[in-house]
């Protein structure tokens, strides 16, 4: 055997080896591309599952969130027109009282009218009760305020202008308007009486 044959041998022994280890190469690639395809899929589903079930349970708690924002609103506006309520009763029972505190300070009448007296007498502390139930402090201390005013006026016989008992009672509508969320600034009497 000459050195030539001896390569040529090898050359035909490493040919042969090299084509099976091309093809080893590429079947591997091939199944090594079907597998990480396949743990791909399966990764994609399990993010796909875990997706869609926080996604149902964000949706359910976006709900209950509205539901409890519903109840809140209803609960504050059903709080808002029970204030209405009272303010006008209790603007009322003022306005009444205020009508007769006029005129006795202007002297078109002498004293206060006993039924007047008794009204307010019997309602104002009805009135104290309700604003507590659904006032803020502001609105009570002005309610009492202009109460602790009018009773030295009603029962013991004490004077006071017109104008005051307005201020009064215009401090006590200002604060109900602040209460109610009225921000468009504060009422006052501009006429000349």
């Amino acid at each position: 055997m000459s050195i030539e044959e001896i390569f040529k041998i090898a050359a035909a022994i490493i040919a042969s080896l090299g084509g099976g280890a091309l093809l080893l190469a590429a079947f591997s690639h091939w199944l090594g591309s079907l597998w990480a395809k396949r743990m791909l899929q399966n990764e994609r589903a399990k993010h796909e599952e875990s997706l869609q079930k926080l996604k149902a349970k964000n949706e359910a708690a976006l709900e209950d969130l509205k539901a409890q924002i519903d109840t809140l609103k209803q609960k504050e506006l059903n709080r808002h027109f029970d204030k209405l309520a009272i303010y006008k009763d209790v603007i009322h029972i003022v306005s009444e009282i205020l009508r007769e505190l006029e005129a006795v300070a202007t002297s078109k009448q002498e004293s206060i009218s006993a039924d007047v007296e008794h009204s307010f007498s019997l309602n104002r502390n009805k009135a104290y009760g309700y604003i507590s139930l659904v006032s803020c402090q502001e609105v009570l201390d002005k309610y009492n305020e202009m109460i602790d005013f009018f009773i030295p006026l009603l029962y013991e016989g004490k004077q006071a202008t017109w104008e005051q008992m307005r201020e009064k009672a215009d401090s006590m509508l200002n604060a109900m308007r602040n209460d109610l969320g009225i921000n468009e600034g504060e009422v006052v009497y501009r006429g000349t009486r």
